[in-house]
């Protein structure tokens, strides 16, 4: 099975952020540098769509659109010459912390990176009415392709969080897929992530990117930012 690797800020604040998403430089390079010993089955997204899942490919995504994931992650990326997809939040960009509109502009255009979008505000999907979820699915959409000039038809949910009334918004607005982290079936619009944060050194690395990990986290799914 492919395993999707998701990442959100290369950083070492002294208070770990919620769900421990941040993760140090050091342990991101680590993962990097186990992964380009597999370069050949190192993918972007949309290869990863259209290969069977016998070939076991990683890709690489991040979420949110933290500004170090071009100031930290990019440099480390393009040492490996490994590709990501950013999920970006629309309504984010120019917030301190978050990449402006320019810093955005210059990752869609590197040759390493593709853009998704991650929602207009990170916010719940299953908790909106039909009409707030096809806003945010479309304005989000809308503002990424303004921004990059790029068309923009991938996808990640805020906090995993899908049904299946949203994935069928999702495919309706016109996303070609989308990806939670455990929700959903792993069907075409809820395809599942394997989540990296802080206290992922390389053994647990290796471990989430096994074949036993989506077994495991079938019957465990602790919180997820």
């Amino acid at each position: 099975m492919h395993k999707v690797i998701v990442y959100h800020t290369i950083s070492t604040p002294e208070v770990s952020l919620p769900s421990n998403i941040d993760i140090s430089p050091e342990k991101f390079e680590s993962h990097l540098a186990w992964l380009s010993k597999r370069a050949e089955r190192v993918v972007t997204l949309k290869k990863l769509l259209s290969e069977p899942d016998k070939a076991n490919l990683f890709a690489i995504t991040f979420d949110d659109g933290f500004q170090d994931n071009l100031t930290v992650a990019l440099p480390l990326l393009e040492k490996y010459n490994l590709p990501m997809t950013l999920f970006a939040v629309a309504g984010f960009i120019g917030d301190e912390g978050y990449l402006s509109k320019e810093e955005l502009k210059t990752l869609a255009a590197h040759p390493l990176i593709t853009i998704g979008s991650h929602g207009l505000y990170h916010k719940h999907f299953s908790k909106m009415s039909k009409d707030e979820a096809v806003f945010e699915l479309t304005e989000s959409k809308k503002i990424l392709e303004e921004i990059t000039g790029n068309e923009i038809d991938l996808l990640a949910y805020p906090y995993g969080d899908c049904n299946l009334v949203t994935e069928k918004l999702s495919e309706e607005c016109g996303y070609q897929a989308a990806w939670s982290v455990w929700n959903g079936k792993n069907t075409p619009y809820s395809r599942w992530r394997v989540p990296l944060g802080r206290n992922d050194n390389l053994l647990r690395f290796i471990a989430k990117v096994s074949n036993a990990y989506f077994p495991i986290k079938k019957i465990i799914k602790p919180p997820y930012t």
